[in-house]
């Protein structure tokens, strides 16, 4: 065990040559590598497990997280390798980072939204992210005292990042990051309680630099802030009470989209990044918005995407949208991102207008010394040196068993809860008889087809849709929102034609109606004048105001069914990436709804 110890001791002595001799690193190239410990012979990598799978099952693994990742948040910001640097690589404060140059005046971190750039370049960052985070979780795994110092080497050994799973059935806010303190193992071996670096981050100091207003004020991070003082305080409460009331739309609408994106490029414009976007509303909070603690008063980190990243759950979340790309990926071998022109969606080193493919680099994250990574670099993710529980595929004998393992998972964990409810096979069983909904094996799905003009609306909106009540004293029911992200000072031409477009799954709330009696069936002639009379919707500003109907113009809300195919197998997943039939007389003449 001591010889082991010795070894490992060596390897970090090994890390830390390659760093310069000065102090923090100053116009060098920093290689992006992920983490290389752990690989096998076959092709097997270490795994990123879902939090509480790391929590529960892996204790060791999950004190050394908790620990290396409250060092490297102490790291001294101004260390190019520091958590904060690496934080603010993705928005503020828009400077180059490694020597990665940047377009003169462009007021804009280095993350790509709403293009297709945003697959590769959030893996790649994870990556750098995850590489220097191991760093400090070898540097303790060392410090533990014999016999303790072998069962830690062996559980850095297989470190890897771990995800939330924020769009499974019945999610929920992990109990991990809602605490302010923790307790672990100290490398002395005795417990102890530290401050929780999953709750926030605290900036040492924040930089005036950097930041400004309300974010200069703020000592750590925050989610639904009490004020935008320095005294505030976060409200994870509101964070809890957020996630449960739009958690059931997020998993339905990632289920939806496995069945209906036919392209990698729509399954990220149209149903994963709006989802994504939602996750960033629960967790930071927009001012204005209605709570149970009222109005309100101010944004948190998470919300505006120049500074999420400080956020320590943000990690945990775009681990999570990685890993539902992958099992896209892995479900379609043959697709991937397609070449396409990112209108005025540009970053601090992509201009806008360029047309951009899976060769684009993707800045500023070094794979040698005068490149950078590229998209189709980074498809398989054990380049970097992990994988996901469902994408392990050296456990199997053939592609084709590996694919339709895929599959199995993505049916039991995303095919939406309602479609249970209309198997015939478990109808009865499962909440209720919807057979009637279920004609030739196939079902109508219903969804909103929405699209905007960019320039016509704020750089970041969010669509609330509703079903209003029967009578003005009935409570109107959100069915959805469809949430477009860019950073807030993004500039777009009053010219422009670039459109932002998304889906919003309507069977869900539908079947919720046929089963308290207000809808008789699925079929377009209950469904269309139900919609007509009762689908609406509210637009608000990235700042939590209401925009007015008048300035709906840019706006295009369409309805649209599918016929869907109820496969034999549960283990196989929905296709509804068939032919769409709109229905634009429900919408039209409503503000922001079809044109024609």
């Amino acid at each position: 065990m001591l010889f082991l110890c010795i070894v490992l001791a060596a390897l970090l002595s090994a890390f830390a040559q390659g760093r310069p001799a000065s102090p923090y690193i100053v116009d060098e190239i920093i290689l992006t590598t992920g983490i290389g410990t752990g690989k096998q012979p076959n092709g097997a990598v270490p795994i990123r497990r879902e939090i509480r799978d790391l929590q529960q099952n892996y204790p060791d693994t999950w004190n050394l997280y908790l620990l290396g990742l409250q060092s490297f948040q102490m790291v001294d910001q101004k260390d190019p390798l520091s958590f904060y640097q690496i934080a603010g690589i993705h928005g503020v404060p828009y400077v180059p980072w490694a020597n990665a140059q940047g377009i003169p005046g462009k007021r804009t971190g280095y993350c790509p939204h709403q293009n297709v750039m945003f697959f590769g370049w959030h893996r790649a960052y994870l990556a750098l992210y995850e590489q220097q985070l191991y760093k400090h979780v070898l540097n303790i795994s060392q410090q533990f005292p014999e016999p303790l110092c072998e069962r830690y080497a062996t559980a850095a050994d297989q470190f890897r990042i771990p995800y939330w799973d924020w769009a499974v059935e019945n999610a929920t806010v992990p109990d991990a990051i809602l605490q302010p303190t923790v307790r672990v193992t100290g490398t002395d071996g005795q417990e102890q309680e530290i401050e929780n670096p999953l709750h926030h981050f605290r900036f040492h100091p924040t930089f005036s630099s950097d930041f400004d207003g309300q974010w200069l004020r703020m000592n750590t991070t925050l989610r639904w802030p009490t004020s935008d003082l320095s005294t505030a305080e976060s409200q994870n409460n509101v964070v809890v009470e957020q996630f449960r009331a739009y958690a059931q739309g997020m998993h339905d609408g990632i289920g939806n989209g496995f069945a209906a994106a036919s392209s990698m490029n729509a399954w990220s414009y149209s149903w994963l990044e709006h989802q994504h976007g939602t996750v960033h509303y629960v967790i930071g909070g927009m001012r204005n918005r209605e709570t149970s603690a009222g109005p309100q008063k101010t944004d948190g980190h998470m919300w505006p995407l120049e500074y999420s990243a400080f956020e320590p759950a943000f990690m945990l979340h775009h681990c999570n949208v990685d890993r539902l790309f992958d099992l896209w990926m892995q479900a379609h071998p043959d697709q991937f991102i397609e070449e396409d022109d990112i209108g005025y969606t540009g970053s601090f080193a992509i201009a806008d207008r360029t047309v951009v493919d899976a060769n684009t680099p993707l800045s500023p994250f070094w794979k040698t010394s005068n490149t950078f990574w590229t998209s189709g670099d980074v498809r398989d993710s054990t380049v970097f040196g992990y994988a996901y529980p469902e994408t392990q595929h050296w456990n199997f004998a053939s592609d084709e068993l590996f694919r339709a393992s895929v599959n199995a998972s993505i049916a039991e964990l995303y095919t939406p809860k309602v479609i249970n409810h209309m198997w015939p096979g478990n109808a009865e069983s499962s909440g209720g008889d919807m057979k009637h909904l279920v004609t030739d094996n196939s079902f109508t799905d219903w969804t909103i087809q929405t699209s905007a003009l960019r320039s016509s609306l704020p750089n970041v909106f969010v669509v609330q849709f509703s079903f209003d009540g029967e009578t003005s004293s009935d409570a109107v029911e959100n069915v959805g929102t469809w949430n477009v992200l860019m950073p807030m000072g993004m500039k777009m031409p009053k010219a422009s034609k670039d459109k932002a477009v998304g889906s919003v799954n309507l069977t869900p709330s539908l079947v919720d109606r046929i089963a308290a009696g207000k809808l008789a069936d699925l079929d377009p002639k209950s469904v269309v004048p139900y919609l007509t009379k009762r689908l609406s919707w509210k637009v608000y500003s990235g700042d939590g105001t209401i925009v007015p109907s008048t300035q709906l113009q840019g706006l295009n809300v369409t309805v649209a069914s599918t016929r869907v195919l109820m496969p034999a197998d549960a283990n196989t997943p929905l296709d509804a990436s068939g032919k769409k039939t709109l229905y634009p007389d429900v919408t039209v003449g409503k503000s922001g709804g079809t044109k024609i």
